[in-house]
C-alpha cells in the first residue's frame, strides 16, 4: 500500500515544467477495491500501477505525464455507473475496467453514454455490443476453448468425448467445444456430465467409453495374464521374478473410440478425475484442459498419471521463456512480493495498450478511441493482442505436463 501510494502521489505532484511541456493525459479506472471481490480488484489495479511505473521509467521528461484516477466500484453495478460519472467530470480520456461481469455492462453503458472510450476486462459475452465506445481485453471462455480446440485439431485430435461438470459453467463450454470441433471437421462421440462435488466418476467414466470397450479391455487383461503364467512356466528354474519376463503381445490393447477427453473443470476436480481415467484403462488419449488446470494442484493430486500428452490452454503463464513474461514475472515479484496470474497481466496489458496510444496521437477521447481499433499485433504479456472491431483477440499460451512441470510448449 505504501509503493501505491508514492506512486500515486508521484503522478498527480508531477513537476509544473512537465506539465507545461505537455498536458497531462488522463486514465480512470474502475475496479473493486473493497468488498467480495476486493483482492481480484486490487491485484488488476497493481498490474495497472506496474505498466504505469514502467512507462514513467523509460525516457524521464521526453513523454506527456499520465494522471489515475482511481474508482472503486465495490463490485456493485450502481457503484461503477457513479464512478464513469464521475470519471466523465474529472475530465479522464480513457477507461480502464471493470473486471467483474456485475458491473461491466452499467459502467459501459454509462460511458457509451458520455462518449468515453473504456476497455473492459471482463469475461461477460456482448459487452461490445452496447457501443462504439466500449472495447474489451479480456479472455472469454469461447476464445478460451475457440484457441484449445484450433491447436488439438493441429496436433491431430480428430474425435473427443467430454467429461463435464453438470453446472452452467461446465454445459456452455461444453457446446463450445461441440461446435468448435465440427467446425474444423472433428467430431464429439461421446460427453456425459457429473454431479459438482462428486469424488467417484466410475460410473460416468464406464458411460464414456461404453460397454464394447470394457468387454473388449476384459478380454485383453485376462489374455495378458495368461501369457504372464505360460511365460512364467516355460522359463528355466529358478523362474525369474514376473516383472522380468516380457511376454509377447498377441492381441492390440483396446483404444476408446476418441483420441482426447476434454474436462472443462478446474484443478482440484481434474486431479480427483484424471487417476480414475488410468484405472478405467483410459490411456494413450490427449487430455485437453481450459486455464482453471494451470495450478500446482493438478501435478499434486494427479502428477503421477500426467505426461506430454496433456494440453492446456491458457492466457498467461509465469513460467514462459518469453523475454516480455520474464521482464513483468520479476518486475511484479520485486514491486509486490508474489507471483503474477492472469487478472495481473491483463491489467498490465490493458495499461500498456492505453499508454501505447499516447506517442501515436491519442490525446482526445476520439483520438483513443480511433486509435485502439488500428491497434496489431501488440505483444502483451497475456499474449500477442489485435483489436478485431472492439473486441481483443489474443494469440493463447499451450502448456503440458513434463516429468511433473507444467511447462509451456511451442504452437507449431
Amino acid at each position: 500500500m505504501i509503493i501505491r501510494f508514492l506512486l500515486i502521489f508521484v503522478i498527480l505532484l508531477a513537476p509544473l515544467s512537465t506539465l507545461q511541456a505537455a498536458e497531462a493525459v488522463s486514465v480512470g479506472v474502475v475496479l473493486p477495491l473493497s468488498g467480495k471481490f476486493g483482492a481480484f480488484g486490487n491485484k488488476a489495479l497493481q498490474g495497472v500501477e506496474l505498466a504505469l511505473e514502467k512507462y514513467n521509467s523509460i525516457e524521464a521528461g521526453k513523454k506527456r505525464p499520465v494522471r489515475l484516477l482511481i474508482k472503486d466500484s465495490k463490485g456493485m453495478p450502481k457503484m461503477a455507473e457513479k464512478a464513469v460519472s464521475e470519471l466523465n467530470t474529472e475530465g479522464v480520456d480513457v477507461i480502464i475496467g471493470p473486471i467483474l461481469a456485475t458491473t461491466a455492462d452499467a459502467a459501459a453503458k454509462k460511458a457509451q453514454e458520455f462518449k468515453t472510450p473504456i476497455i473492459t476486462m471482463t469475461q461477460k459475452e456482448g459487452i461490445t455490443g452496447i457501443g462504439g465506445w466500449v472495447f474489451r481485453n479480456g479472455m472469454t471462455n469461447a476464445a478460451q476453448i475457440k484457441g484449445l480446440v484450433d491447436y488439438a485439431s493441429r496436433q491431430g485430435v480428430k474425435k473427443a468425448a467430454i467429461l463435464y461438470p453438470d453446472n452452467l459453467f461446465g454445459r456452455e463450454l461444453t457446446i463450445v467445444f461441440t461446435a468448435e470441433m465440427v467446425k474444423l471437421g472433428g467430431e464429439v462421440v461421446a460427453s456425459k456430465d457429473y454431479k459438482e462435488g462428486q469424488t467417484d466418476f466410475g460410473l460416468e467414466i464406464k458411460a464414456l467409453v461404453g460397454p464394447e470397450f470394457l468387454e473388449k479391455m476384459k478380454v485383453y487383461t485376462e489374455e495378458r495374464e495368461k501369457e504372464f503364467k505360460e511365460a512364467g512356466k516355460s522359463k528355466a528354474k529358478p523362474t525369474p521374478p514376473t516383472s522380468e519376463i516380457e511376454p509377447v503381445e498377441e492381441m492390440e490393447r483396446p483404444m476408446p473410440d476418441f483420441d482426447a477427453v476434454f474436462i472443462p473443470d478446474y484443478a482440484d476436480r481434474v486431479g480427483l478425475i484424471v487417476p480414475q481415467l488410468a484405472f478405467y484403462d483410459v490411456r494413450d488419449v490427449k487430455l485437453l484442459g481450459i486455464s482453471g488446470w494451470n495450478s500446482p494442484k493438478l501435478i499434486n493430486m494427479a502428477g503421477d498419471f500426467l505426461s506430454d500428452d496433456v494440453m492446456i490452454v491458457d492466457g498467461f503463464f509465469s513460467g514462459s521463456p518469453r523475454p516480455q513474461v520474464i521482464d513483468f514475472v520479476g518486475a511484479y515479484r520485486k514491486t509486490f512480493g508474489e507471483e503474477p496470474g492472469i487478472v495481473e497481466a491483463l491489467a498490465y496489458d490493458t495499461m500498456g495498450i492505453v499508454l501505447s496510444l499516447i506517442p501515436k496521437g491519442g490525446d482526445s477521447r476520439g483520438g483513443i478511441k480511433n486509435t485502439i481499433l488500428k491497434i496489431k499485433d501488440y505483444q502483451g504479456v497475456s499474449g500477442n493482442i489485435t483489436f478485431s472491431g472492439n473486441d481483443a483477440e489474443r494469440s493463447f499460451y499451450y502448456l503440458t505436463v513434463n516429468r511433473g512441470v507444467i511447462e509451456e510448449v511451442a504452437d507449431h
